[in-house]
């Protein structure tokens, strides 16, 4: 059980664990015109993960009392100045969502192991009914979708996790890798190219990155677009031996279009 602070300062946890808990402010805002104005006090209650620097990552809470929305990061100072701490409320309320969120999401993919499409897609949706912005149930239910072969549904989902930069985190690799493999398997190239170019746009320096972008070019029968990533993957890691295999595959495709007579693809631009 995570431990909760002593207004009116958030305690220090036992050694390596952070601290997490809910904190509430009062805002003021006016409504209504002319003689029916009037000033009016709205509670807003937010959720805040202290990180190893010390700083605090401050999200509002839904109304499931689930953390959403976009961070912002507050010293320690600054979230004691403005927020008060709410430990009934986190202990209370969110934990006990953010458990019920956590397990569901576990039952959906336990359905999904088993080929069980149905019960996995009821599950995730469960989810993200309650948190939409769940990284885990997005792309589980956009693999359910693909292991269906529902390519409109996975598309939608396609664009739901574009949308979400948590996505791309290191958490998450295991699953944006099996998402556009699975993508790739259905010809999604196009989708596919916007998934990878969206994490190239956060990280350029990942090898494996650039193949999955080569690997999507050279399916879809452009190798000089896949070579220019290929090179630019082999550049950072030379060893790569995916990359040599690959590279070895589109230096062959080139080698007969040449024998072919065609004419190349010095046409082609890369989806950025």
């Amino acid at each position: 059980m995570e431990a909760m602070p002593s207004p009116p300062s958030p305690q220090r946890q036992p050694k390596d664990e952070l601290f997490r808990g809910a904190f509430s402010t009062q805002i003021h805002s006016a409504i209504g015109f002319g003689s029916t104005k009037r000033k009016v006090k709205q509670n807003i209650h937010v959720f805040a993960e202290e990180q190893k620097d010390g700083s605090y990552l401050v999200r509002a809470l839904n109304k499931h009392f689930i953390p959403s929305g976009k961070p912002r990061v507050l010293s320690k100072e600054e979230l004691l100045s403005n927020y008060l701490p709410e430990p009934d409320l986190y202990m209370n309320k969110v934990v006990p969502m953010m458990r019920q969120v956590r397990e569901t999401v576990d039952a959906a993919d336990e359905h999904r192991a088993q080929a069980e499409f149905m019960s996995a897609e009821f599950e995730y949706k469960n989810a993200l009914r309650v948190d939409e912005e769940h990284i885990r149930a997005t792309f589980g239910l956009g693999l359910t979708y693909l292991d269906r072969g529902e390519v409109d549904n996975a598309n939608l989902v396609c664009r739901r996790i574009i949308t979400l930069e948590a996505a791309f985190g290191e958490e998450h690799k295991h699953l944006f890798n099996e998402f556009g493999i699975k993508m790739r398997k259905h010809k999604m190239y196009a989708q596919a190219l916007r998934y990878y170019f969206k994490a190239y746009r956060l990280a350029k320096r990942d090898e494996h990155l650039l193949y999955n972008i080569a690997r999507t070019y050279y399916e879809k029968d452009k190798p000089r677009l896949a070579r220019k990533f290929l090179d630019m993957a082999l550049t950072l890691n030379p060893a790569f031996e995916e990359g040599q295999s690959l590279l070895r595959a589109v230096s062959k495709k080139e080698e007969e279009e040449i024998l072919l007579g065609g004419r190349g693809r010095g046409g082609e631009r890369a989806a950025w």
